[in-house]
């Protein structure tokens, strides 16, 4: 292995096959080096690589970048790998040159492929044969393990060559391949990761340390945000909620048509990654990827998105006049426009506002009237408190450890004045009812977010601070903790002692084990009776359920009665439905079975059949 550097890009290369002592040749050149064989050559330079002869290129896809839809809907494959003469024509079909020469910059080559490391390669044989007829050969025999090993992504260089000649099979070719870093990416890139692993979240202090970085260096937001998004996709508590979620979307592209169950679906994915602290870019991203330029055929367009739309035109495009009419009325129409496309799943609404940003360019390009820009940014501003405020309270619904400060609620506050001033129904009907009345928030959920409808109302009104809301809310997070270890624990307890919760004299016992317990790791929090009692009667909810209830629901394929169950007990909708694919599985059933139980609760759920 040879290992060097150029400024901040620094290569690795790797040889094996035959005649390796002897067919290896390599010069340097002021900053520059340069490597050749058998009529093949690779050159790096500040300016960037020189290639030709037989090879190519290849990296690793990073998450969220555009690839070609036929590598999209295999989930396999994970490379991106780029052949020296070789292009796609308009019928997307491979065809292969003998100009197989080229050259590339550093700033392009980190930009179109992998963000923090690319690789390249060559082949030096005694094969005489056409360079267009050679790269076939090279793809047809390599090219499958390239597009699909996972050896790239661990780093695994040494595995990956021995990969490469193995899948070669050319006893008499000598395979170079050469590993390209951009370390000042890949500084940034494992800062992010070392922050971010932990919390799945980054406090401002870690925030202001990767911003340092990236002005150290001077990385673009662009690629910053590539990495990011790509470390969080790969966090393994992210991916499985992520791909399933991709899974769905691929489906739907290529259907063209989305079905109501799978958006229903999709919102389920949604709220349970706002429960697992996923990062909703993850699934902006596949949307923008997936469904973009799919044709979907269009239907009716609902009222709501005529009236959104009619009112953005008549704001900008019409007569001058008609641009003083930006009035409180029509922002409050796009905003509950824009909230209830959110909650169907609706893309239209984000679609209007791609085609009116269009518009407002081509305006300000041909009148050189940039004002146009203000206008539409006046909007927006609300479009950003209302998703702002949207996140806010969904994780304060949906967490379970929740980190708040009055920072936090201070700017809470101001978003909701700000709606308040447009219409003091807003707030409370748009996003405190819809939480309350969705169907996976726990009673815990429900408890905070009345606690910070009823603190923001008193912090109003002065009868609060935010100081005494921070604490409200800490202190029911905390009794869903305490909830949670007594039922885990009392679970346990039961199973080792085979006894039954309706032993009182062996349950007045376990809980003061559990008391203890508590006391013994810290908390100064007393096991209430009451908080106890609540923990037996949900234990006897779910025995009754699963032992009782479900197996009739399976059976029967009963689904109102399910249902039913799920109002009424005052569950928690995913806890349970962990414990339905496990009785499943334990009476060696598929969870198939599951999913037709649960197709007349997603239908109606999540919106209608429109993208």
């Amino acid at each position: 292995m040879l290992h060097g550097s150029i400024g901040p890009f620094e290569f690795f290369v790797f040889v094996a096959g035959a005649h390796v002592n002897t067919t290896y040749f390599y010069e340097e050149n002021g900053p520059g080096i340069r490597f050749f064989s058998g009529g093949n050559e690779l050159a790096l330079s500040p300016e960037g690589v020189h290639y030709k002869g037989t090879g190519g290129s290849f990296c690793e896809y990073m998450f969220g970048v555009e690839k070609p839809f036929k590598d999209l809907v295999k989930k396999e494959v994970r490379n991106r790998l780029v052949m020296f003469g070789a292009f796609l024509d308009d019928s997307e079909k491979l065809v292969f040159t003998n100009d197989t020469e080229g050259a590339e910059s550093f700033q392009r080559l980190f930009f179109l492929g992998h963000a923090v490391k690319n690789y390249y390669f060559f082949i030096s044989s005694d094969d005489k044969s056409e360079q267009k007829k050679r790269q076939r050969h090279i793809l047809r025999s390599a090219g499958k393990f390239l597009k699909r090993t996972a050896l790239i992504a661990e780093d695994r260089d040494g595995e990956l060559l021995n990969g490469l000649v193995r899948e070669l099979d050319e006893p008499r070719s000598t395979v170079f391949v050469f590993k390209l870093l951009h370390a000042e990416n890949l500084e940034f890139s494992r800062a992010f990761q070392s922050l971010y692993s932990d919390r799945r979240t980054l406090l401002p202090e870690e925030e202001e340390r990767l911003s340092a970085i990236a002005g150290k260096y001077r990385i673009d937001d662009y690629q910053q945000e590539r990495m990011k998004i790509d470390s969080m996709y790969r966090h393994p508590e992210n991916r499985s909620i992520v791909d399933e979620y991709r899974d769905i979307l691929l489906d739907i592209a290529r259907r063209e048509t989305a079905q109501q169950s799978e958006l229903a679906k999709l919102d389920r994915l949604r709220t349970l990654s706002i429960r697992n602290s996923i990062p909703g870019i993850l699934f902006d991203t596949l949307d923008d990827l997936l469904l973009k330029d799919k044709g979907v055929p269009s239907v009716d367009e609902p009222g709501y998105l005529k009236e959104s739309r009619a009112i953005l035109e008549n704001l900008f495009f019409k007569t001058p006049s008609l641009k003083r009419h930006i009035i409180k009325e029509d922002i409050a129409k796009l905003i509950r426009a824009k909230h209830a496309a959110h909650s169907q799943s609706d893309m239209g609404f984000e679609r209007i506002l791609l085609d009116i940003g269009k518009a407002c360019d081509e305006f300000a390009r041909e009148n050189n009237d940039f004002s146009i820009f203000e206008e539409l940014s006046s909007i927006i501003t609300y479009f950003d408190r209302y998703d702002n405020i949207h996140s806010s309270l969904s994780r304060i619904a949906f967490m379970e450890n929740l980190e708040l400060t009055e920072n936090s609620l201070r700017s809470l506050l101001g978003n909701k004045k700000e709606f308040d001033a447009l219409d003091t129904h807003f707030f409370r009907e748009v996003f405190v009812h819809e939480l309350l009345a969705n169907k996976y928030i726990t009673a815990f959920g429900k408890k905070r977010i009345r606690a910070l409808y009823e603190g923001i109302e008193k912090v109003l009104r002065g009868d609060a601070s935010l100081r005494e809301m921070v604490l409200e809310l800490y202190k029911i997070s905390e009794e869903e903790r305490i909830y949670k270890y007594i039922r885990t624990a009392l679970k346990e307890k039961i199973r080792e002692l085979y006894t039954s919760l309706d032993v009182k004299e062996e349950m007045t016992r376990i809980r003061a084990e559990i008391e203890q317990e508590l006391v013994r790791e810290g908390t100064a929090w007393v096991v209430r009776e009451n908080l106890f009692d609540r923990v037996l009667l949900d234990l006897r909810k779910e025995s009754y359920y699963l032992n009782h209830l479900f197996p009739v629901v399976v059976a029967k394929k009963d689904f109102a009665l399910r249902e039913d169950f799920l109002d009424n007990s005052g569950l928690d909708r995913f806890y349970i439905e962990g414990l339905e694919k496990e009785y499943l599985a334990d009476n060696g059933l598929s969870p198939v079975i599951l999913e037709s139980v649960k197709e007349k609760e997603l239908s109606g759920f999540g919106g209608g059949e429109r993208i």
